[in-house]
C-alpha cells in the first residue's frame, strides 16, 4: 500500500511558518495535543519541523544534550534553563526549527515509510511532492491502526 492512501492530508494538519513566533507554535501544539509541527513557507514548500523536544534541547547546554555530562544532579540551577527557554519563546521558528528532514513522496510504500521510521527514530514522516510542497504526513500510529483494522 502507498502512503498516500493512509496519510493525514495537508488540509488536516496544523502547520506553521518560518516567521511564526515560537511561543505561538507552542500554543498551537498544546491546543492540538501535538509535540511537533511541520514548517512550510507561504507557497506550501516544506521547510522543516519544530518540536517541543527540539526547543528543550536548544535551551539546554550542549554538554547535556550530547550526553557528555552523565550526571546532571550537580549542574547549575534550573533558572538559567528557564531564562533561555523564555528567550526562545520570543524568537521566530526559523531560528530553531530542524531542517534537512528526511521526507518521502506520496507513492512510497508503507514499508518504505516504516524503514524511514527505523532509520530516523522519528514517529512522523512528512510526505512531499517532487516540487517540495507538503502534501501530508504519516505516523507510526496510523500504520499500526491500519494493520489492526
Amino acid at each position: 500500500m502507498e502512503v498516500q492512501n493512509i496519510m493525514t492530508e495537508l488540509s488536516e494538519l496544523q502547520v506553521i511558518y518560518p516567521d511564526t513566533q515560537v511561543k505561538e507554535a507552542v500554543r498551537i501544539m498544546l491546543s492540538a495535543n501535538l509535540t511537533e509541527l511541520p514548517v512550510i513557507d507561504r507557497n506550501g514548500i516544506f521547510q522543516g519541523e519544530l518540536s517541543m523536544r527540539g526547543i528543550i534541547c536548544d535551551a539546554l547546554p550542549t554538554y547535556i544534550v550530547d550526553g557528555s555530562l552523565k550526571n546532571v544532579n550537580f549542574s547549575p540551577g534550573l533558572f538559567k534553563f528557564e531564562d533561555k527557554l523564555k528567550d526562545l519563546m520570543l524568537t521566530e521558528v526559523k531560528m530553531i526549527m530542524k531542517q534537512n528532514i528526511r521526507t518521502i513522496t506520496p507513492s512510497i510504500s508503507t514499508f518504505g515509510a516504516v524503514t524511514l521510521f527505523s532509520i530516523s527514530g522519528d514517529e512522523t514522516v512528512y510526505i512531499v511532492e517532487k516540487d517540495g510542497r507538503l502534501m501530508g504526513a504519516v505516523s507510526i500510529s496510523v500504520i499500526f491502526k491500519r494493520l489492526i483494522e
